[in-house]
């Protein structure tokens, strides 16, 4: 396998439908206006579909086009229309409609504007070719595609091992991907092999197609989202994120920050004794906060610009992005706390691709996580939380900060019963005056007849003419 100049092919395209947006030269599928993390195949599909807008496009033409003809079932085809669908929206995906027992067919007006060809040099990689200078390593499929690069998932022949690639086949692809291996330099010397973050193993920087070779750190954690999130309770998925939180927290400790973290660069796989481990990875756009660290580590400077004193490179997703970073302001540790903490409110409602907009606490139920989102998420700097551990040692003290809480709702009610008997007391105080006062009354009147009807008994003046008149 090597770099070959693609044949000539169509013009690439911009289509706009609806509140859809995909650009073919990008391979990037917009709705409303906002960027869409999704898989590679569903836009494949996509892109067969606009480019045969209002035609019948049979499963078996899907096949050779997106699957060049392996062997394939009905759900496959089914999951990336699903997938696609979802992407899409509601009102968007009804353009896909189900021909019964043939095919599909993509409906209603499209927006077509050209913006650009393929051009030779750039990468012309198939699954089943040998990775070149890894002979033992084949490819199985495109995880990801950009403008200069492409990554892709391989499998020893032999062994089975997988391994993740990240190609590049020019000069600017080269400098990304160089850039890209001195962080994982910096973290592997600073952190040692951690379970929570993905490993480079070896790169090729000599001849094209260039590349970095990762281990095989599982599915991201937006492809395995779709069958697993909704079964897990929210402890669970709370868990998933300190595993993130914790890895971030140990880069932000040696000085890198990530700068894109986003469900797409979070990987998950099974462990062998069951449960799930979480990965960070790509840290292609990541800062690093103090070069001098590179000097003491014995790693140059491998095509990294330096401004302010701060390494930076790299554009992040905009959904993740922090507020004063899209006013101009350099990134911080509290940066990437903002982007954790929108992927904490996605992992809490179930859903990694809503963005927090007005009302999102409603989808929310419990208040202590409600407040953490809020405290990680602040837009303005000075009242977010100011480090990734801050935000780890709220999550893990939730009940015991719930239990807390619970201690002074039951004071603060028991001291609000208290004054409230005691206000009553005070308000009965002159009724109970009067009740006394009638009683005493009352008691003096019984007494004061009886002394007298007792005195008329016993006095004879008075006894014996009223014997006298009753004989």
């Amino acid at each position: 396998m090597g770099v070959q100049a693609h044949q000539d092919r169509p013009a690439l395209y911009r289509y706009r439908f609806g509140t859809a947006e995909f650009d073919e030269g990008r391979f990037e599928l917009r709705v409303a206006g906002r960027v869409i993390e999704i898989q590679r195949r569903p836009l494949e599909v996509l892109e067969v579909f606009l480019r045969h807008a209002g035609e019948v496009v049979t499963r078996d033409e899907l096949e050779r086009a997106v699957w060049h003809n392996r062997p394939t079932s009905g759900h496959v085809i089914h999951t990336a229309l699903t997938r696609l669908r979802s992407a899409l929206g509601e009102e968007n995906a009804e353009r896909i409609v189900t021909v019964a027992r043939v095919g599909y067919r993509f409906s209603g007006s499209i927006e077509r504007i050209a913006v650009g060809r393929h051009f030779a040099g750039s990468l012309a990689l198939d699954e089943n070719g040998v990775v070149s200078r890894r002979e033992n390593f084949v490819l199985i499929s495109r995880l990801s595609q950009s403008s200069n690069r492409e990554v892709w998932l391989a499998r020893h022949v032999r062994t089975g091992e997988r391994r993740v690639y990240k190609f590049s086949a020019d000069g600017e692809g080269l400098a990304a991907l160089k850039r890209e291996a001195t962080f994982a330099r910096v973290l592997r010397k600073s952190l040692g092999e951690r379970n929570d973050l993905v490993q480079l193993l070896d790169w090729n920087f000599r001849a094209a197609p260039f590349f970095l070779e990762y281990e095989y750190g599982g599915v991201s954690l937006l492809e395995w989202a779709t069958p697993h999130l909704a079964g897990l309770a929210v402890e669970e998925r709370v868990g998933l994120f300190l595993q993130a939180a914790d890895a971030v927290a140990a880069t932000h400790g040696v000085g890198v920050l990530h700068e894109d973290l986003k469900p797409a660069n979070l990987l998950i796989s099974e462990r062998a004794n069951g449960g799930w481990q979480v990965r960070v990875t790509d840290f292609g756009s990541a800062r690093l906060l103090e070069p001098e660290r590179l000097q003491g580590l014995g790693i140059t400077h491998l095509d990294m610009t330096v401004a302010d004193g701060v390494i930076s490179d790299g554009v992040a997703t905009l959904l993740y992005v922090a507020p004063e970073r899209l006013a101009g302001h350099p990134a911080t540790a509290q940066s990437d706390v903002f982007a954790l903490g929108i992927l904490l409110y996605q992992l809490a409602v179930g859903d990694l691709r809503r963005p927090l907009l007005s009302g999102w606490e409603r989808d929310v139920p419990d208040e202590l996580l409600r407040e953490d989102i809020v405290a990680a998420t602040d837009g303005n700097p000075a009242f977010r939380l100011a480090s990734v551990n801050a935000l780890s040692d709220r999550l893990r003290q939730r009940e015991a900060r719930r239990e807390e809480r619970a201690r002074g709702e039951a004071a603060s009610r028991a001291a609000a019963e208290a004054v409230e008997a005691l206000r009553r007391n005070r308000a009965r105080r002159p009724w109970l005056l009067v009740a006394f006062l009638s009683l005493a009354l009352g008691l003096s009147l019984t007494l004061a007849f009886h002394w007298r009807a007792k005195s008329r008994a016993t006095d004879p003046a008075i006894a014996w003419p009223m014997v006298h008149h009753i004989t």
